[in-house]
């Protein structure tokens, strides 16, 4: 292959290269190498690659050094160019070794960009989950099948687990949920996940429960209301209830649309 080939081939190469002779001097380079080796300088043909390469540039030639002199290819060896993050491959080619520098910076800031984001996203999830827990509002949600996926702190103290290892057609007698007369078992089809999962909003219907965690029977107002997916498909359902008579005299009772914007907030947050 004639030099001049080997100079378009390098000037239209996707990634930095260079082609080194066996004494380390630089036959040929691009000018994606050329700015990021020394871009201070006009060409780097014929120079040696050791009286460039010196301060912030040393690893690149020590790594580019050994292969050399161990005849062993690089691959993907990870390290800094200035200011670039990068990836480097040393071969030997017909008579010359080939230098590969991948400028990965980019994809670098995208990817701790991605990280951060869900980082942040899971922070404004236990932020959520903690607020959800302290409030006096019981709230349960469900994946797109009915399964229960969360119970909130103040749920529990009614319900504990009952509803979580009941199937749905017997989740109302495990749990002790009523109609209003409260004779009347909750039917599953009257549910208000289940009437939710299939796109209705509840809200506001009287209800008792009763079983050996609340000792008594409970007044309570049960609403529920789907969410939704990025593509606009029902993903999820989310219950809560506010008690009509409250246990706790010293809770601090919250009015059923202050929970609705609560539980909206949350779960807007997590299809954004």
């Amino acid at each position: 292959m004639s030099f001049e080939i080997l100079k378009d081939l390098l000037a239209t190469a996707e990634h930095a290269t260079l082609v080194l002779t066996s004494d380390q001097k630089i036959a040929a380079c691009n000018e994606r190498a050329r700015h990021l080796i020394a871009p201070e300088l006009e060409t780097l043909e014929g120079r040696a690659l050791p009286d460039i390469c010196t301060g912030r540039l040393l690893r690149f030639y020590n790594l580019v050094s050994s292969a050399m002199q161990s005849g062993d290819a690089v691959t993907n060896s990870e390290l800094a160019m200035g200011d670039a993050a990068c990836t480097m491959d040393v071969r030997r080619g017909d008579g010359f070794w080939i230098v590969r520098i991948r400028d990965v910076t980019e994809q670098l800031a995208n990817l701790y960009k991605l990280r951060q984001a869900e980082a942040e996203k899971e922070e404004m999830w236990q932020l959520m989950m903690t607020a959800l827990n302290g409030i006096s509002v019981g709230i349960v949600v469900a994946d797109a099948q009915g399964g229960i996926i969360y119970v909130n702190r103040f749920a529990r103290k009614f319900i504990g687990d009952l509803m979580e290892r009941s199937r749905l057609e017997d989740r109302a007698s495990n749990m002790g949920l009523y109609e209003a007369d409260g004779v009347t078992l909750r039917a599953p089809h009257r549910q208000g996940i289940q009437r939710a999962l299939k796109g209705e909003t509840v809200m506001g219907e009287r209800l008792v429960l009763r079983n050996e965690l609340t000792e008594r029977a409970l007044n309570l107002h049960s609403n529920a209301a789907p969410f939704y997916d990025r593509e606009g498909n029902i993903a999820g359902a989310v219950g809560w209830i506010y008690l009509l008579d409250q246990l706790d005299e010293n809770a601090e009772p919250v009015r059923p649309e202050e929970s609705a914007e609560i539980i909206d907030l949350m779960f807007r947050k997590n299809r954004e």
